[in-house]
């Protein structure tokens, strides 16, 4: 759902692109129905949704792949890497780092901005060895925690298989919690997951927020540019990474970042 989306919006005349261009989205019009996407092509993913209250944006993000046809011989591959710094969005920690398959090592590695790098190791030695359903506890897949403030990163996956006759393609990825249950068919065929399961990507949760500012002190004026522009909004510093949100206040409902955007409940209904 796209509510009142300011401080996003179609278009720079819609979107508040005086705190950051990347609030502006545009209009897929190669697909039917048209897909909203950020329209800055650096970051031209597809949006999900997005929370005003929460400070979130839903995403289908890419995945790493690595496939073979022996042990060494590397049919495809593709890693996945975001430099983040000058947009409002930062990975939320509520994602988790996944890898799928046997004999498999995937590596994110970025800054927070201090230098950063994790991984998970998953194992099996054949499919049987698996079951759709199990827990990404290291047989047939793997996940581990993100930082706060990953403002750069990058996916990767070792480049070596011995299991390629019945695991051809290794995944890593960023995805939301909870999203991916391991399926054995996951494991089979040239790109497999990609194909069933991964077609338009992964969801991915990003957390916003206005970056070029910080809610002013207690009795302080706010500045020109402030955003918490409603007469019933208050301001609340950003949980991840710098910057801060606008919440409507206890009784009110609405948009805080526009005028006359937070309104009575009772005036809603």
């Amino acid at each position: 759902m796209y509510p009142s989306l300011t401080p996003f919006g179609i278009g720079d005349d819609c979107a508040a692109t005086s705190h950051n261009r990347y609030f502006a989205l545009m209009c897929n019009n190669s697909f039917q129905p048209p897909r909203p996407m950020f329209g800055d092509p650096s970051i031209a993913v597809e949006v999900i949704n997005i929370s005003l209250e929460h400070g979130e944006v839903r995403v289908y993000g890419d995945v790493s792949y690595i496939c073979f046809t022996s042990n060494t011989t590397v049919s495809d591959s593709f890693d996945v890497g975001l430099i983040l710094e000058i947009t409002p969005l930062i990975p939320s920690t509520r994602n988790r780092f996944t890898v799928i398959g046997c004999s498999a090592l995937g590596i994110v590695q970025g800054s927070t901005p201090d230098p950063y790098v994790a991984g998970c190791y998953s194992y099996c030695h054949d499919i049987k060895s698996t079951s759709d359903g199990e827990s990404c506890a290291g047989m047939g897949c793997c996940e581990t925690t993100i930082p706060p403030n990953l403002t750069n990163f990058v996916t990767q996956l070792l480049n070596q298989s011995s299991v390629w006759t019945f695991n051809p393609c290794f995944y890593a990825m960023l995805v939301e919690e909870g999203w991916y249950s391991f399926r054995r068919q996951d494991l089979q065929g040239h790109l497999g997951f990609m194909k069933e399961r991964a077609n338009r990507g992964v969801p991915v949760i990003s957390d916003w927020a206005i970056r070029n500012g910080s809610c002013p002190k207690d009795g302080a004026k706010a500045p020109k540019d402030y955003a918490c522009v409603s007469s019933n909004s208050y301001c609340v510093t950003a949980g991840n990474g710098p910057g801060y949100l606008c919440n409507c206040s206890a009784g009110y409902e609405g948009n805080p970042y526009l005028p006359k955007g937070c309104q009575g409940k009772y005036l809603l209904k």
